[in-house]
């Protein structure tokens, strides 16, 4: 239920972020489409209507024939001759093919086209050959991938197509389980399952098609699962599923045990325990390529200490950002600015534009989501630059509270996090 509730509520946003023009925008209050996220968005919406999801079929109709539009009219970009952006148009060329492919209004022509285009990259052949496949054509999708690598080498995450090394070699996957070559496939499965657990942070594209490509490789490949669960030598359940994962909760009463996995059936069975507490944050500041620092301000702009504020003061949080890396600029940094459960936040957007940040649509940041208890603000960011977003609050509940750190990450590349250090403030009456 809580899955579906999910789904069905993300087809609503998606509703919400659709053009005139069929295609999707980034973020809220954008005028145009942004190339791969209009794909993107329109295979969510074509799976999830093929998964019987409610999805109102004119939306879908709109994007496939902007899709098509844009298709038809691409032609190779003159920034194929540049080397850290020369792939992204063939890339982009191909993924849209493939959306097309899979809403089945494959675009021949315009696939064809791009097969012949000299020197297509490694992935734009990928995504171009899961189109073929999907088109039913496999003769053209083994000749195009014919000896090709199925590994990818990192790149800049700054880029277009908000790609990196570990999210193709999933794409890759999902290519070769749709082309029928189950061996190659469960030979990439172990690529991307170790790029899954070796990270320790994974971007939002990566973790996305890491999961759906192992999901579509284990549906096709794997039998039913069959065991039995014992809890401090009381069985709990017996499971026949033909499911490739199931998931269950175990009680926490008693919170000490041991539990018992006993399979039923031929076949490997992995198994993993999960458990959640709460644990006070005693981490320390983070400062890898971007570091965080906040100051808090009173109306008047001087100095306010917050370790023990006046119930009713109004003050200022300024947090600064900055990107030391010295050589990477970033794209769609999202910075998390929770406060204490006595605060609460003005929702007013007060931005000041410094360190020669340049202006997108709300001044120094792409988009800003203000909450009851957070802000969320997503910006880019170069090398050398930083940018400043200022929150009014109140101090309005007495009490003593937790300090949630402050963090900041690269939506896709993992090497760039910061955050500053949790801590405790009160509010006096």
């Amino acid at each position: 239920e809580i899955i579906k509730k999910n789904v069905q509520e993300a087809i609503k946003r998606l509703y919400e972020r659709q053009l005139n023009n069929g295609g999707f925008m980034y973020w809220p209050g954008y005028t145009s489409a942004n190339d791969w996220v209009s794909t993107y968005a329109g295979i969510f919406l074509v799976m999830a209507y093929e998964k019987g999801f409610a999805v109102n079929p004119n939306v879908i109709n709109k994007w496939k024939a902007y899709q098509r539009n844009v298709a038809k009219s691409w032609s190779p970009s003159s920034q194929r001759t540049e080397r850290r952006y020369y792939w992204e148009s063939d890339y982009q060329q191909a993924y849209r093919l493939y959306s097309l492919a899979l809403a089945g209004a494959a675009e021949q022509g315009a696939m064809n086209r791009l097969k012949d285009v000299s020197n297509l990259q490694l992935q734009a052949k990928w995504r171009l050959a899961a189109a073929y496949a999907l088109s039913g054509k496999l003769n053209v999708a083994n000749v195009l991938v014919f000896n090709i690598a199925a590994t990818v080498e990192p790149y800049p995450s700054y880029n277009n197509v908000y790609g990196s090394y570990d999210r193709d070699e999933a794409m890759i996957l999902e290519t070769l389980v749709l082309m029928g070559q189950d061996e190659k496939a469960f030979e990439q499965a172990k690529k991307v399952s170790k790029n899954l657990s070796g990270a320790n942070y994974f971007s939002t594209q990566s973790t996305a098609y890491s999961l759906m490509a192992m999901g579509m490789l284990a549906e096709k490949l794997s039998g039913s699962i069959g065991f039995e669960l014992t809890l401090n030598g009381k069985k709990q359940t017996s499971i026949q599923s033909k499911r490739a994962v199931y998931q269950t909760a175990i009680p926490t009463s008693p919170l000490k045990g041991k539990v018992t996995l006993k399979k039923l059936g031929s076949g490997a069975l992995y198994v993993d325990l999960v458990s959640r507490t709460q644990l006070v944050d005693t981490l320390p500041e983070i400062a890898n390529n971007l570091r965080v620092e906040v100051r808090y301000v009173d109306m008047a702009g001087k100095a306010f200490a917050i370790d023990k504020i006046k119930q009713g003061a109004d003050f200022k949080a300024i947090v600064k950002v900055s990107n030391i890396s010295g050589t990477e600029d970033y794209r769609d940094i999202a910075l998390t600015h929770m406060i204490p459960s006595g605060w609460e936040i003005f929702n007013e957007r007060m931005v000041s534009d410094y360190g020669g940040a340049s202006s997108g649509p709300r001044g120094n940041f792409d988009y800003q989501d203000i909450r009851d208890d957070r802000v969320l603000t997503y910006f880019d960011l170069k090398k050398n630059q930083y940018k400043e977003i200022t929150i009014r609050l109140q101090a309005t509940y007495a009490g003593d509270f937790v300090l949630p750190a402050i963090q900041c990450e690269a939506m896709y590349d993992i090497s760039a996090q910061g955050r500053t250090k949790a801590g405790r403030v009160t509010v006096e009456r």
